[in-house]
């Protein structure tokens, strides 16, 4: 093969500066990574945020609510 026919378009990117203020540890690695990560770039495990487990809950005591109340509504 003749790599005198190959033509490469070199392509320059500006390198990506990290916040470092703005940096969490993985809880499953340990190393630093984006606070708002959804995914460790390190150990690739999912990194769930605070927001989410704070709404989960949130929602499933709205569920259980009105479970109750439907069940009260029923029996009486």
């Amino acid at each position: 093969m003749d790599s005198d026919n190959l033509e490469f378009k070199e392509i320059s990117e500006p390198e990506e500066k990290l916040d470092y203020d703005n940096l969490a540890a993985c809880p499953h690695c340990k190393k630093p990574i984006p606070q708002d990560s959804t995914l460790c770039l390190y150990c690739g495990q999912e990194v769930s945020s605070p927001d989410k487990k704070s709404s989960w809950v949130f929602w499933t005591a709205i569920a259980l609510v009105i479970i109750s109340i439907l069940i009260a509504v029923v029996i009486f």
